[in-house]
Parts: C-alpha cells; structure tokens; sequence
C-alpha cells in the first residue's frame, strides 16, 4: 500500500497541476504515467521475480521517486532509452497509410 501511495498520490497531486498551468510539466508527467504503466504490467506478468529478489518494495519506492523527482526526470530516461526503441517500431506499423487516387 505504501508503494502505491508513493506511486500514485504526489504523481496525481503534480499531473492535475500541471494540466492548469500551461507549462511544460505535462510532457514530464504523462511520460511519468506511460513509465508507471508498463512498470505495473511487467510486475503483474513476472510477479514471481518481486519474491525473490530481496528489499524489493523498497528499491521499487526509490525508482518511483527518482522518476518523478522534477531534477532527475528518471521516467523521460527510461523512456528515451528503453521503452520509446522497444515500442517505436509497432507504433510504425499501426500508422494508416494514405491511398494515393
């Protein structure tokens, strides 16, 4: 429950402020929300890897954190090197094309 807290509380706090205030924070927390996301499913689907791996709650709580913390923008890098190359190519394929008369 506490990495739910730390997950979603001060994220959602920031995401509802950031959608009035016209500034370029939503970028940073809607890519924070992506990130999030497939961290859940990926947990969800391998779930059996959260109980081997020893202080796994709170290793989780600090990645949570680095990744929304406004300085270190940990999110936008997971993104930009692991989520945005392992997605980009599917998202190529879903593309309409334009038929040409």
């Amino acid at each position: 429950m506490i990495v739910d807290l730390v997950g979603f509380v001060y994220p959602a706090y920031e995401s509802f402020k950031s959608m009035d205030s016209g500034s370029q924070d939503d970028t940073q927390w809607l890519t924070y929300w992506v990130v999030f996301s497939f961290v859940s499913i990926f947990e969800s689907l391998f779930g059996f890897f959260v109980n081997i791996i020893p202080f796994y709650f709170w290793i989780k709580i600090a990645a949570i954190i680095w990744m929304y913390y406004p300085t270190t923008r940990g999110a936008e890098t997971i993104y930009e090197q692991a989520l945005r190359p392992l997605l980009l190519p599917y998202l190529d394929m879903a593309k309409p094309t334009k038929k040409t008369e």
